[in-house]
């Protein structure tokens, strides 16, 4: 069990609870919730009061008018893939001690469960604004509390241990990067290069230190309230230097060090610089050709932008000598005219606003033609591998498959196939079928799991996804005698071969 609180990224709408609740019953308009429970709002603790509900608990939230931030709390329980199915009373006790750890016992709350994944969780919405002081409470050093707490209720309810552990901290940035492009982010090769390579033991002094990070050609600068570690030559590549480790941090370092040293200069530490970041893909890299199509791609693509910068400047600038001289020769034509300098004037006015009208004209279409896309260019490294996958490359399909896993399904054709409608997949590769009233199959690389009540509905589905999965394979069946006897009869129907029985 994990118990985690979650930190909204816009506090004036996603914080909002008539936009949180929604999201925990509808998601992206399918109903996801499996159980529902309602906390210190006495009359409106069924499913169908939960508008009514998030309406009496925000307009408790604007009794409030001190308080500026964030006004609900956001909790999420997950619970092991393994674990078995908790009870609705389980679920609510579970709750309420979560609410309890972090002082919130006497606010309003919305709890759901959602099933839709590999392993259920919880979601819960708390008030933070008390319902009797109208004071707003903020959970403070909750994560202790909650670890404490899990490991309490696996010991009580007979759940799976999960180890609760923290791994590397990395920014949302570099976690925004690596999913979108499909590279290893900065602040990954930092630690993987530098933090857990360098033995800061050996190193008695801030310019040793520095020295130290000469290599990698990087500088750890002063910034904010603590350190960062900054690429020399591309000031964009930056990441804190407690991502590199706990031995990393300012406190850490000035105990170990003392005051700080400011290292070297930019110019120096980029002139000796030997192991630098270069970007390439997550994990490891087969040696297939394909990175370094992606790259031959690039360079093709970025020498065509070079020109069609220089063909753009070049004709940006004859245009622009083209306006200025038809103006001009518009000038003189009016001045060599025999006429009275009154008319002349009027002709000047007249040449004034033509002026202005063709260079707002000349800018707009100078506009258009910068704005126009670079055609050919292979876009992010994920969309280069996609791209190659939509030809048939079986290189691109292989490392889609490593990398997505859960969004693709091996078939004898040995192609991807498509997800039915119904099905979600999970983290772990492997695919959930939800088919109602808390029923659903698991279906993984060589298995598929019944997990509810094993009516005669869920069994004919379950053998009829195991008919398009495995075909006429042998196959083995778990379960009880009486499932495994109804399950037989039906998978005969079908031609699956039946290998052996075993009873769980």
């Amino acid at each position: 069990m994990i118990i985690t609180p979650k930190q909204p990224r816009d506090d004036k709408t996603v914080s909002r609870l008539s936009k949180l609740v929604p999201y925990m019953l509808r998601g992206k308009g399918e109903e996801r919730c499996t159980w529902y429970v309602a906390g210190n709002l006495e009359g409106l603790d069924r499913r169908e009061d939960a508008g009514l509900a998030v309406d009496v608990m925000e307009l408790l939230q604007e009794g409030n008018t001190r308080a500026k931030g964030n006004k609900t709390y956001h909790l999420v329980i997950s619970f092991h893939p393994e674990d078995r199915r908790l009870t609705p009373a389980e679920l609510e006790h579970v709750v309420y001690r979560a609410i309890r750890a972090a002082g919130l016992e006497e606010h309003q709350y919305i709890a759901v469960r959602h099933s839709e994944q590999e392993h259920e969780h919880l979601h819960v919405a708390v008030n933070k604004i008390h319902p009797e002081t109208l004071k707003i409470h903020h959970p403070y050093k909750a994560i202790n509390a909650y670890q404490a707490l899990a490991s309490v209720l696996e010991e009580e309810l007979g759940l799976h241990k999960v180890d609760r552990t923290r791994g590397p901290s990395h920014s949302h940035k570099a976690r925004n990067f690596e999913a979108h492009q499909g590279l290893e982010s900065f602040s990954r090769w930092a630690r993987r290069n530098i933090g857990d390579a360098t033995e800061l033991d050996r190193i008695t002094s801030w310019e040793a230190l520095h020295e130290e990070l000469k290599r990698f050609g990087v500088r750890l600068v002063r910034r904010g309230n603590g350190f960062a570690v900054v690429d020399a030559t591309r000031a964009a590549l930056a990441c804190k230097a407690s991502a590199l480790g706990r031995r990393w941090s300012k406190q850490r370092l000035c105990e170990r060090y003392g005051d700080f040293d400011p290292g070297p200069e930019l110019a120096e530490v980029a002139r000796e610089q030997v192991n630098a970041y270069v970007e390439r893909p997550l994990g490891r890299v087969p040696e297939d050709g394909l990175w370094h199509e992606y790259q031959d791609a690039l360079g093709a693509a970025r020498t065509r932008r070079d020109e069609q910068r220089e063909a753009l400047s070049s004709k940006v600038d004859a245009s622009r000598a083209a306006h200025r001289r038809h103006l001009k020769l518009r000038h003189h034509a009016i001045a060599a005219m025999p006429i009275p300098g009154r008319d002349k004037h009027k002709l000047y006015k007249m040449l004034s606003f033509e002026r202005k009208a063709a260079e707002r004209k000349l800018k707009a279409r100078i506009k258009g033609w910068r704005t126009t896309s670079l055609d050919g260019h292979p876009g992010s490294w994920k969309e280069f591998l996609a791209a190659r996958a939509a030809r048939g490359d079986q290189r691109a399909i292989r490392r889609l498959r490593r990398q997505l896993r859960g969004l693709a399904i091996k078939s004898r054709e040995n192609r991807l196939q498509a997800l039915p409608s119904r099905s979600v997949p999970t983290s772990r590769g492997s695919i959930i079928h939800n088919l109602g009233g808390g029923v659903r199959l698991r279906e993984s690389s060589g298995s598929i799991e019944l997990l509810g009540d094993p009516g005669d509905d869920a069994l004919q589905q379950m053998v009829r996804v195991a008919r398009q999965k495995f075909g006429t394979k042998r196959v083995t069946l778990l379960g009880s005698v009486r499932a495994q006897e109804r399950l037989a009869e039906m998978a005969a129907e079908l031609g699956l071969e039946i290998a052996n029985e075993r009873q769980r």
